[in-house]
């Protein structure tokens, strides 16, 4: 198995703060079958800042590392890119993840469509596919809204903020309806976090999750690990919750068999 999206490299990032909790992820993933993790840190301008070099160097220490442990894990270096305002800086030397073509990047709470937009055309126009991370905890790119809650008074009011940070949007739309749909047809592929089958961030999320994979919308998945507690109480039971789940609807393989999926070796 490939986790996708890990925060596995030691003090760079809000994920594990020392070289033993790093390998004790890297432990806890390798024995539940994952083979290749692709270490993604953060990349926030002004917050975490994160360069290429840097992450390559953590990705290779930590390697040698697991080695030394005896953990059969395969590390690959990438980064988790906010699509912020500050993005077409960090564009100009970009780290996909591993050896591919794809750029890990995630949708910020309060950004504005049509900054998502440009700057998902400008990864495009690099020759790289960006790969949305999460994209069942993304407010703008909800699309499971019911017609119920788009008349309701609350409705109204997300409707107004949107159109006010995005006069684009067109009347009566929710920016995540729209966004979605457009993302998928400019050629984003999106990726699902595995502890959110698991409930981890809560039961919308988790249900967003499962409409998603359904939906047949994720490419490929991700731990999204920032620490080993959090991990050994939530990976097996989101594996045994997408289990459940294909026992069930016969969903996850169909995704199964998509190359690139968490299940292909």
């Amino acid at each position: 198995m490939i986790d996708w999206h890990c925060h596995i490299l030691p003090a760079i990032d809000d994920g594990p703060e020392t070289l033993a909790e790093s390998v004790e992820m890297a432990r806890l993933l390798a024995a539940v079958g994952f083979r290749r993790v692709h270490c993604t840190p953060h990349c926030m301008l002004g917050r975490f800042d994160n360069r290429p070099s840097q992450v390559q160097r953590a990705t290779a220490e930590l390697q040698r590392e697991l080695r030394r442990a005896g953990i059969p894990l395969l590390l690959s270096p990438g980064m988790e890119y906010s699509l912020d305002e500050y993005f077409p800086v960090l564009l100009e030397q970009p780290q996909p993840l591993g050896n591919s073509q794809l750029l890990l990047v995630e949708v910020p709470s309060q950004a504005a469509t049509e900054l998502v937009r440009e700057n998902v055309r400008l990864i495009i126009q690099r020759g790289l596919i960006p790969l949305l991370a999460h994209p069942e905890r993304s407010v703008l790119l909800h699309r499971d809204e019911s017609f119920q809650q788009r008349r309701s008074f609350t409705g109204l009011i997300r409707r107004l903020l949107a159109r006010r940070a995005d006069p684009a949007l067109p009347d009566g739309s929710m920016p995540g309806l729209l966004l979605q749909d457009e993302l998928q047809g400019m050629g984003c592929l999106f990726q699902g976090n595995l502890l959110s089958f698991s409930g981890r961030y809560g039961r919308q999320v988790q249900q967003r999750a499962f409409v998603n994979l359904d939906q047949g919308l994720y490419a490929c998945f991700g731990s999204d690990g920032h620490g080993a507690e959090s991990l050994e109480a939530g990976l097996l039971p989101a594996l045994q919750a997408l289990t459940d789940h294909q026992q069930g609807a016969d969903t996850l393989g169909r995704v199964a068999l998509r190359p690139g999926s968490f299940l292909i070796n």
